[in-house]
């Protein structure tokens, strides 16, 4: 039963980690994590009262996917963070059974928080309610209540994760819904005032039959006559270089037609990335960059991630700015995240060798790896810890690109391949941390996030290839840790 007692534990356990230093080799330094307990999807993505706001779904209790709060950590920098504090507690009931995932919207001189109340009969059965809580400039909370009650006929009660965006002063919200005949969809209201919401209808595109669930939608602008939808479908089924994870996360991009419902003439599906351990993005709009973080993580899976043993579980992706051309959105890493670059430690231009070795003192660095591969077909670079190894082999003439990490002893294992066309140069700009890995390919055209478990703390790269090694550019940072204060 949570009490006023539990959540003062809360607050003080969480005191307590912030004042002692923790030993635990597999803590990241600056990608944000809960001391204890479980986080997933981030929620309510906001720059609001001049800080950026990042909300997350958070287990404060557990490493389980239950108790579901609305957990709150903001920064100026991203350097300098205030210390998390629970933000939504599911004590109505409306929320009863978990404070679900939603979004933030700055409106009337406060942070309009929408999320989904999750409540579970005693026979077991599902109910959801779309409610909505003001978050004012002085950290008051108040929750107004449920503005849309439980699914349209012809929907299950999977039915939640509203987002909010704005075309021509009228607000639209998109929900993650299933269909009676178990299929993936999202449905679109409408509001003058964004608490009236009137039910439009469902979004029509061409993927008829494209999963059973489709999670965390989100309609992003990303020029004059684009959208994207950006969201995570649930139950499509594994190919050789896509869809290689349990569940997905990616896009389409067309022309939204409000009137018709419609995203005309859209792309195919493409995945946000590829690599072991993404889920459930969310993307906000500041100073006309479109900022995305996802959960490094996945549901049902709990099972790849030993942290479980220690007491906690799971992080949040760094910043990633969204940017559309050649049909794509590239991501790449938010420019405020060079406030974390401490020192150089390397700076290298124009080296040819037969192969490459860099020892870092530490799993918390920036890495710039620019390699010319004109006159070589096979790259390998690969992450070495003592015995274990993580390996990143690219094969240019089929632009086939593999991460293995079967050679590591704890965590999720296996590869992950997908295409990734190059030219004459093999671009790579990584972020190593204690136990996340993200690196973003070509640019941005592909990135990469895994989580990682060695037993050791050392961490040496190696690069080779089939030929002699080109190296154009090599850059490398310490990082500084953030700081919760």
């Amino acid at each position: 039963m949570l009490n006023e007692k539990s959540y003062k534990k809360i607050e003080q356990d969480l005191n307590l980690y912030y004042s002692n230093n923790n030993k635990d080799i597999w803590r990241n330094n600056f990608h944000i994590e809960m001391p204890f307990g479980l986080v997933n999807d981030p929620n309510g993505l906001s720059y609001f009262n001049d800080k950026f706001h990042i909300f997350y779904q958070w287990n404060p209790f557990g490493c389980e996917h239950k108790t579901k709060h609305w957990g709150l950590v903001t920064t100026t920098d991203f350097v300098n963070f205030t210390k998390p504090q629970i933000i939504l507690k599911p004590e109505d009931w409306f929320d009863k059974n978990g404070c679900y995932s939603g979004c933030g919207l700055v409106k009337d001189d406060e942070l309009k928080l929408y999320y989904t109340g999750n409540v579970r009969s005693a026979s077991g059965e599902r109910e959801s309610y779309q409610c909505v809580a003001a978050y004012n400039k002085n950290g008051i909370v108040e929750k107004q209540g449920v503005i849309i009650e439980k699914q349209p006929e012809g929907y299950t009660a999977h039915f939640r994760d509203p987002y909010i965006f704005i075309e021509n002063k009228i607000y639209y919200m998109v929900l993650g819904v299933q269909s009676n005949d178990l299929k993936g969809k999202v449905l679109i209201y409408k509001s003058e005032d964004a608490m009236k919401w009137e039910l439009l209808g469902e979004l029509k595109t061409d993927m008829k039959n494209f999963g059973y669930m489709w999670e965390c939608p989100n309609l992003v602008k990303i020029n004059d006559e684009k959208y994207g939808f950006i969201f995570s479908p649930q139950g499509l089924e594994s190919m050789e270089f896509k869809y290689q994870n349990i569940f997905q996360s990616g896009y389409v991009i067309g022309s939204l037609d409000l009137k018709e419902l419609k995203l005309d003439n859209h792309s195919e599906f493409k995945e946000l990335d590829m690599g072991f351990d993404f889920y459930a993005p969310q993307v906000f709009n500041h100073d006309n960059q479109n900022l995305m973080f996802g959960w490094i993580g996945l549901p049902d899976k709990d099972f790849e991630y030993p942290t479980f043993e220690h007491g906690w579980m799971y992080s949040l992706t760094i910043p990633r700015v969204l940017e559309y051309k050649n049909n794509v959105l590239y991501q790449k890493p938010f420019e405020k995240l060079k406030n974390l670059r401490q020192s150089q430690i390397l700076n290298i231009n124009d080296l040819s060798c037969s192969d490459y070795k860099l020892n870092l003192k530490s799993r918390c660095a920036e890495i710039i790896l620019n390699l010319g591969i004109s006159e070589t077909n096979i790259v390998q670079v690969k992450f070495k810890f003592k015995d274990e190894y993580i390996l990143i082999t690219y094969d240019k003439k089929s632009q086939i690109c593999i991460i293995d990490r079967s050679n590591m002893c704890l965590g999720g294992k296996g590869i992950r391949k997908f295409k990734l066309e190059t030219g004459e140069e093999l671009k790579l700009h990584m972020f190593i941390d204690n136990s996340v890995m993200e690196i973003y390919y070509q640019d941005g055209l592909e990135v990469t996030t895994l989580m990682y478990f060695p037993k050791d703390d050392k961490l040496e790269i190696e690069i080779k290839s089939d030929d002699k090694i080109q190296i154009n550019e090599l850059c490398a940072w310490n990082l500084r840790s953030v700081k919760y204060e």
